[in-house]
Formats: C-alpha cells, sequence, structure tokens
C-alpha cells in the first residue's frame, strides 16, 4: 500500500478571488468608462437630430422659394398688404387673373401661401415654412422689401419691380441643445409686370 503525503507547498498555493479594493477600483474604473461611452453617444444623438433638423428646413425653404419664385415672375400686379404679407395677381389663362397672397404670421410661425386677397384666409392654406419665430427685438421673422427698376426702394405698388425676401427659419428639439437656423434673403424681379 501506497501513501502519499501532501506537498506543505502546494498547500499553501491556493486558487485567490480578487479582494475589495481590487472589485472597488475596477467598478469605478468601469464607471468612467461606461460615462465617456454614454457621452459620446449622447453627443453623436444631438448631431443626428440637429442634422436632420437643418435639412427639414432647407427642403421647406427651397419648396417656399420655388413657390414664390414662379408666382412672383407670372404676376402682373403686386398689392402691398404690409411687411410680412403680399398679395399678387397672377393670370389665369385668357384675360382671367387669380390672386394669390404669401403671409408670415406670429401666431404659428409659418409663411405660407393661400389663393385670395387676404391672408386671414384659412381654407387652403399652403404652409411652406415652419419654425420662423419673430426677431428678439419683437419684429416679424419674415420680411418682404420692395424695389422699382432702379434699385431703389420702392413707395407704390405701381413702382414695384422687384421683391425681397429675409427670414431666418429654426428648428430645435427637446434635449438637443441649440437648433438648427437658416437664414435666407432671396430677390425676386418681377417679370410681367408692366411698367408705370
Amino acid at each position: 500500500m501506497t501513501t502519499t503525503t501532501a506537498n506543505p507547498k502546494r498547500a499553501a498555493v491556493r486558487p485567490r478571488g480578487f479582494t475589495l479594493v481590487e472589485v472597488l477600483i475596477a467598478a469605478t474604473i468601469s464607471v468612467f468608462v461606461l460615462a465617456g461611452v454614454l457621452a459620446a453617444n449622447f453627443q453623436i444623438l444631438r448631431g443626428g437630430v440637429r442634422l436632420a433638423n437643418y435639412v427639414e428646413i432647407d427642403s421647406q425653404v427651397r419648396r417656399a422659394l420655388e413657390f414664390l419664385s414662379r408666382d412672383l415672375k407670372a404676376a402682373t400686379h403686386v398689392t402691398w398688404n404690409g411687411a410680412s404679407d403680399l398679395t399678387l395677381t397672377l393670370p389665369a389663362g385668357g384675360t382671367a387673373t387669380t390672386q394669390v397672397t404669401y403671409a408670415w404670421t406670429a401666431a404659428s410661425n409659418t409663411f405660407f401661401r393661400v389663393a385670395g386677397a387676404s391672408s386671414a384666409t384659412l381654407v387652403g392654406r399652403l404652409e411652406l415654412v415652419r419654425g420662423i419665430p419673430a426677431r428678439p427685438d419683437g419684429t416679424a421673422g419674415l420680411t418682404f422689401a420692395r424695389f422699382d427698376r432702379d434699385g431703389a426702394a420702392a413707395t407704390t405698388d405701381a413702382a414695384t419691380k422687384s421683391i425681397q425676401v429675409n427670414m431666418t427659419a429654426g428648428r430645435g428639439a427637446p434635449g438637443a441643445g441649440p437648433g438648427s437656423n437658416t437664414m435666407v434673403s432671396a430677390t425676386f424681379t418681377l417679370r410681367s409686370k408692366p411698367q408705370p
């Protein structure tokens, strides 16, 4: 019969677990790494929201300027209703004409187009650009300026030969930081309007 005796050196070497201090240090390092990853993801998300807002604004502004450009080039008469409101008389075939009004309203912060001579009409209103707030000084967020054929400020509807539109459209999302803003200024010549 053989007997084996345990080696005293082997008995002293036992597998060991982590100490409480090691676990606390590892947990602290993990918290810092996780916080960095979450902060980076949050910044990427904010950037994506800003980009989506900018693309939406850009699309709306381009569409609005296309509508306005087409109607201003065809307009035979302009009626100045105010700095943020004008009515255009357009040919409707033969000798008939129709009117459309372009305006901005502070109530909804929108630039819109509506058939007829009044911006108060709600039926058939086509919102072109949403998110045009009033300026910090309280003035309109979208303004029109009118010029005569020499480029000087026009004072009458008959003298008006070109229209300039100025707006600052913006979007923001809750928790996404400052919104995206687009400042636009465009000038259009009334090609079909007869000279005074």
